[in-house]
């Protein structure tokens, strides 16, 4: 079975793929969507101005055309949220040598590589600027110690977090990811697709949109406006940080948190 971490190295590519005449580089492929929420793994579709669904739509209206995007879906299949990967970016690579720690900050995408050696940051990232990404060439090969997101609009895609990930400002958006720890969502507007948690869940900020993700021993998850979508609780007995079908249980289902006093 492909687990999550080994289908991510199938969505992602190098540095330079998504390189114009224009002289902009990405790690990732302009015009093309992800979109998460009805296929397990996400669906992979073309974006430009013939397109006519609403998820092609909802990228050309938030994204523009030269962008490449994840596309989140309810229950019901309405688009949710897009998570947006433009051009116009400073990148950042972190090498082949790890480094204890890394910082991102305003408008950066911080470029993890594609070679299974281990962590590429064996500490914590901080993402102190706004708009911000770590990209990774997949849960398998990216790996970093801790994430901890300290300002808004900050995105992590296809990366492991061997430690615990506190969100602590708005509109965090992490996709194909693998958290080792505990997650921590104090922040409003929060999106989790197509992840995996080890750890523990606290949810105490608003609007937190789940999809088609995997919590270790949860059958029930709260949070104020939680939204989810295909969740389910898996138990690794072996405890060897690797989700086979035989760890999957049921369904999670999602409740609105009391209210504080």
């Amino acid at each position: 079975m492909l687990t999550k971490m080994g289908k991510v190295l199938l969505l992602g590519c190098a540095v330079g793929c998504g390189h114009d005449d224009q002289g902009y580089s990405t790690p990732y492929r302009l015009g093309q969507a992800i979109v998460i929420g009805e296929n397990e793994g996400g669906l992979l579709t073309r974006v430009d101005r013939a397109c006519d669904t609403p998820e092609c739509d909802a990228v050309l209206e938030r994204c523009g055309a030269e962008a490449f995007a994840d596309v989140i879906l309810d229950e019901g299949g309405a688009v949710v949220d897009v998570v947006c990967y433009k051009r116009n970016v400073t990148l950042r690579e972190v090498g082949i040598d790890p480094v204890e720690s890394a910082r991102v900050g305003n408008n950066t995408v911080l470029v993890l590589d594609a070679e299974d050696d281990g962590a590429d940051v064996t500490g914590n990232v901080t993402i102190d600027g706004n708009n911000a990404v770590i990209y990774g060439e997949g849960a398998a090969v990216s790996v970093i110690g801790g994430l901890v997101v300290e300002k808004n609009n900050a995105v992590i895609r296809g990366v492991t977090i061997e430690g615990n990930v506190t969100i602590e400002k708005n509109n965090a958006k992490l996709t194909f990811c693998n958290i080792q720890g505990d997650l921590t969502i104090t922040g409003n507007n929060t999106t989790l697709a197509e992840c995996v948690v080890h750890g523990q869940v606290s949810i105490s900020g608003n609007n937190t949109l789940l999809v088609q993700s995997e919590f270790q021993g949860v059958a029930s998850l709260e949070g104020k406006n939680l939204t989810c979508n295909a969740n389910r609780r898996f138990d690794d007995g072996n405890e060897d940080l690797i989700v086979d079908e035989a760890d999957l249980g049921a369904l999670i289902t999602c409740a609105e948190s009391a209210s504080s006093p």
